[in-house]
């Protein structure tokens, strides 16, 4: 069996983990399009369930990815009164680390790596390989490339974000705050002993009258300084490639072509709102390894029992997305007055926290809400 990933990001690095095991003879080669140790973004995030759900594929890779920072309390904030709320433990590692760390693995296994390489799928290359894993991300070129088989869709958030990082230390945090250019917004987590995540998400009117669209990317995260100074405590914002960004939600009506299919972001989105990016893409590589084997690495019949097994999850998965965007997408229309509200807004806005699951978990800021309803 030979297989070509196009993709070293973590559906394809874990997909060639775990398929490498599953067939210590196949030859496994993973092309990826930026040099070795170059990644951008800051830190991921990894809840307690997304890790029990990968640990069976591979024990050791997930305590590996799960060593490092946890959480299991967050601060969602209104216009600088923070109301502290219990929540599903959750791990973060630097992307970079974690990107390593799978890297790491999947050398050890006998996977061959080749980065700075262009890493177009070609029609020659799926005559070459046995199977061919389009995982080349929320840009995908493979997708492009044949769209007319995967009859991609793909929508554009109505909001802007700018992913930066920060020194100063922030638990989970959601931080609202209502000012005289409209709502602006912040998604913020510690990662690591030194890095916290600071996310700045602003609807279109807000963006328009700060005037994002037309300043440097140093500018922009100067005046995001300026906006949050009283949140950061003087702490700065860094960037690293972080320009302004509407998020994509994408689906694919097919995810196959012959021998070659997409897997994560490539095929399917969810929204950083949701924090389950990288879960549901290594999700992907797990039901489509488990189908491969199935089939006893029959690629047409494990390819078809892919889409058949994963599709409804991955829907379940969007839809619960969708939710989460429109909630965002909504605040800047709308006046929050009372942080509790708000808070059991947030945490019940893709439809799966229930008000007796938050009730339950946070029984003390519940009474003092409904005291205050009286």
């Amino acid at each position: 069996m030979r297989i070509l990933v196009v993709g070293a990001g973590p559906a394809g690095l874990f997909f060639s983990i775990i398929a490498k095991r599953a067939i210590p003879t196949a030859t496994i080669h993973i092309r990826e399009r930026n040099p070795h140790g170059v990644t951008y973004g800051w830190g991921v995030a990894f809840s307690e369930s997304a890790a029990d759900a990968l640990r069976p594929a591979a024990p050791d890779v997930i305590d590996a990815l799960t060593a490092e920072t946890r959480h299991d309390r967050m601060v969602v904030s209104l216009d600088g009164v923070g109301v502290p709320v219990k929540v599903g433990r959750s791990h973060l590692n630097a992307r970079w680390s974690l990107l390593a760390i799978l890297e790491e693995f999947a050398l050890k296994a006998g996977v061959r790596i080749e980065h700075d390489r262009d890493a177009a799928v070609t029609e020659n290359d799926m005559a070459a390989w046995d199977l061919v894993i389009g995982a080349d991300g929320v840009n995908s070129q493979t997708r492009e490339r044949f769209a007319e088989h995967f009859l991609p869709s793909v929508e554009l958030g109505s909001n802007w974000l700018a992913w930066y990082g920060t020194p100063k230390p922030y638990p989970p945090s959601i931080i609202l705050q209502n000012s005289e250019y409209g709502v602006l917004m912040v998604h913020a987590s510690r990662f690591s002993a030194e890095m916290s995540n600071f996310t700045v998400e602003v609807g279109q009117e807000t963006f328009d009258r700060l005037g994002f669209a037309g300043m440097t990317e140093d500018e922009s995260r100067e005046l995001c300084e300026r906006l949050f100074s009283d949140s950061l405590d003087g702490a700065p914002l860094r960037s690293d490639h972080s320009p302004w960004f509407q998020t994509k939600f994408i689906s694919c009506a097919r995810w196959t072509h012959r021998n070659l299919v997409l897997i994560g972001d490539a095929l399917h989105t969810v929204h950083p709102s949701i924090g389950s990016g990288t879960r549901f893409a290594m999700r992907d590589a797990v039901y489509l390894t488990h189908a491969l084997d199935s089939a006893n690495w029959d690629v047409e019949v494990g390819l078809k029992e892919f889409q058949r097994v994963r599709k409804p999850v991955a829907d379940a998965f969007q839809t619960a997305a969708k939710r989460s965007i429109a909630w965002y997408e909504g605040l800047p229309s709308r006046t929050i007055t009372h942080p509790t509200k708000f808070a059991l807004e947030y945490l019940m806005r893709t439809g799966r926290v229930s008000y007796r699951d938050f009730r339950r978990e946070n029984r003390e800021v519940i009474l003092g809400y409904e005291r205050d309803l009286r």
